[in-house]
């Protein structure tokens, strides 16, 4: 029997601690699930065990995902075709493991992405490539699978696909290791999980025991109420944008590699009034709002007035996106630049990626007390690639938020973060909204991760259908 044991083992890179004191024996055939605030080292654990275990491995993860996106970018060849270049198909991807077609297209039915197979990687949403890697993994036949925040950017649909999938996979004898944030997500049949603060495991057993344990609720727990107030925007009374109406939006159609995406949409954004914005995996709700953001050119062929400015009579990129604040799992994979976590903040201010000018003291200090309300404080001089995915995400939430914008767009914001952090967040988010100075567009796949002061809600679904819902309070 195949057995993985660590005793006080401590993983340290340049000087830099990443895992410490880790004892912990794992097994054949004894799934985990392991928990963890962000930046506890859940990942770093998920990491170590794939690299020493003594049998076949697979692994899936965000940074998984991330070089997967950058190596479709590097070897992107629309400027010398002419033609925008679709690069590897998700089938080629797939197969090019081991395993056969009947194989794939055997999973892709069960995970239910077979259209998706002759899209190219890089225009799947984060859920799609999420149900793709999988199964890549899944065809080079582990003995172990490592899934490293599976549910996460998965609709209703997926995640309950997944959770039968993660059933078969142990009844056919596949050993799994699952790193969550969302204790709701802990599958039934896995009765073995750790939980990791400070990059050390503090506790691991029994599921029930565990989840039971007072010593758990002390280590996880959010108070709501201690909340400090928000810092300030960056000068007093400064208005932006203040017309009614942000976003007004007429026949819309975008369509990609043939396929429609959106369809006769008409939709207007008045100021005040909250949207969260809901629909299945690839249904276009990131293609949305990346019309608003002037992050997709099809903006140009649609009927769009942003702010007041027809989209097309000269404005530019940049007089769009001083009134916006945005978030995307898009946004976090493009912020490549070697800065420190307080640049990025400060890069909020000037709508870029990296700071290219000189910065005043007062945004400076602002960085400082946005990063000091989410727990970051400690972190503002380190290299921004050095935090973990949850930590990242923190912080570019700060970074939209921070000059408060007319129009804030949250594209999934709790992606990747721990319960406790996705709490707070919630919070903030909900307390700019009450101020009544910044709008928000809010996508989210959790009924759970209500924002209240959110009143309107449009539900997208496939072929182009929008419906727009008043919300009920709570």
């Amino acid at each position: 029997m195949k057995t993985l044991i660590f005793e006080k083992r401590t993983e340290e890179i340049r000087g830099a601690v990443f895992l410490k004191d880790i004892t912990l024996t794992i097994e054949e055939g004894v799934h985990w699930v392991f928990l963890g605030a962000n930046g506890s080292g859940k990942s770093r654990l998920a990491e170590l065990i794939g690299r020493e275990w003594p049998g076949k491995c697979g692994y899936v993860s965000f940074e998984k995902e991330k070089e997967i996106i950058d190596r479709e970018r590097r070897d992107d060849e629309s400027d010398i075709l002419d033609r925008p270049d679709p690069g590897r198909s998700a089938s080629d991807f797939i197969l090019e493991r081991n395993g056969t077609e009947e194989e794939m297209t055997v999973l892709a039915g069960k995970f239910r992405f077979t259209e998706l197979l002759d899209r190219g990687l890089k225009y799947l949403s984060t859920g799609e490539l999420r149900k793709v890697l999988i199964a890549e993994e899944l065809m080079s036949r582990p003995e172990m699978l490592i899934l490293d925040e599976p549910y996460e950017g998965l609709d209703v649909s997926s995640r309950s696909d997944l959770e039968k999938l993660i059933g078969d996979l142990m009844e056919q004898g596949i050993q799994l290791i699952l790193m969550l944030n969302r204790f709701s997500e802990i599958p039934e049949g896995i009765d073995s999980l750790g939980y990791l603060q400070d990059r050390s495991l503090v506790l691991q057993g029994n599921r029930e025991a565990i989840l039971r344990s007072e010593e758990l609720r002390r280590l996880h727990h959010f108070h709501g109420e201690s909340l400090p107030p928000l810092p300030p925007p960056p000068s007093e009374g400064e208005d932006l944008y203040g017309g009614p109406v942000l976003v007004s939006m007429k026949d819309i159609h975008v369509a990609y590699e043939g396929k429609e995406i959106l369809k006769n949409l008409n939709w207007d954004v008045l100021r005040g009034f909250h949207w969260k914005i809901v629909g299945p995996n690839g249904v276009g709700k990131s293609t949305l709002l990346s019309l608003i953001s002037g992050d997709n050119s099809q903006a140009y062929a649609n009927d769009i007035t942003l702010f007041g400015m027809k989209k097309g009579s000269g404005e530019t990129v940049w007089d769009i996106k001083k009134h916006i604040g945005y978030l995307s799992s898009a946004l976090q994979r493009d912020y490549r630049v070697r800065v420190s976590v307080k640049l990025v903040v400060i890069s909020g201010f000037y709508d870029s990626i990296g700071v290219y000018s000189h910065y005043s003291e007062n945004e400076a200090r602002l960085a400082e007390e946005w990063l000091k309300l989410i727990k970051m404080e400690h972190k503002a001089d380190k290299p921004f690639q050095s935090l973990s995915f949850g930590e990242q995400r923190l912080v570019l939430i700060a970074r939209a938020m921070v000059k408060h914008p007319p129009l804030l767009i949250l594209d999934e914001p709790c992606q990747g973060l721990d319960e406790v952090n996705r709490l707070m967040i919630l919070k903030l988010i909900d307390i700019l909204g009450q101020k009544g100075e910044t709008t928000l567009l809010y996508v989210t796949h959790h009924s759970e991760d209500r924002i209240p002061s959110i009143r309107k809600e449009l539900r997208m679904d496939f072929g182009g259908k929008t419906f727009e819902i008043e919300l009920e309070e709570s």
